[in-house]
């Protein structure tokens, strides 16, 4: 008998678009789904003297659902966590 709450294998083919962005410009419910908004700063060239122009460029969007954006969550956590770790052994104190 086969569990039908195991997951199926992960695949990573390699050819997926990544995005990239330095802030998340908005996180939004809509029809119950997560709407995470992600943007980057990019510049214009430089004409004659005028300095480069700089914009805030929307990168990508992701649309989770509650489960998705509860494991986001859950491992976000778990970063945070090891981040305030190693920031403690830094200053030498010894986590709790």
């Amino acid at each position: 008998m086969t569990d039908v709450h195991a997951k199926p294998p992960l695949e990573d083919p390699l050819h997926e678009k990544e995005i990239f962005a330095s802030e998340v410009v908005g996180i939004a419910a809509v029809h119950g789904n997560f709407v995470v908004t992600l943007a980057n700063t990019r510049f214009d060239e430089r004409i004659g003297k005028q300095p480069a122009k700089m914009r805030r460029i929307v990168t990508g969007r992701i649309v989770l659902t509650t489960v998705a954006a509860n494991q986001m969550l859950q491992q976000l956590q778990q970063i945070a966590a090891q981040i305030e770790a190693t920031a403690s052994a830094v200053a030498g104190h010894k986590p709790n």
